[in-house]
């Protein structure tokens, strides 16, 4: 049986559906936890991971040129601080 999966918006729909009739005062409702917002006062600890994919020459100065790019935007952040940069080449 290849069943067709439902859409985001039928899986809420049936969802809502179930719960249709329910009596809301026993029904717990968590609420939802504001999104995180990179850019906010909290203090961060930042790692960042590098990659250069291929051996060709071209791509010799990819690793420092992320690995600078990284750093700075860190920097930039007065709250956050770097605490591993994971490389692969």
């Amino acid at each position: 049986m290849n069943e067709i999966p439902l859409t985001k918006e039928q899986q809420k729909a049936r969802i809502r559906e179930r719960y249709k009739g329910v009596d809301p005062n026993i029904l717990e409702v968590i609420p939802a936890r504001k999104k995180a917002d990179f850019y906010d006062d909290v203090a961060r600890r930042v790692a960042v991971y590098v990659r250069v994919s291929t051996d060709d020459p071209r791509q010799t100065s990819s690793y420092e040129l992320q690995k600078n790019y990284y750093e700075d935007m860190v920097q930039r952040h007065k709250n956050w601080s770097l605490t591993e940069i994971y490389a692969e080449m």
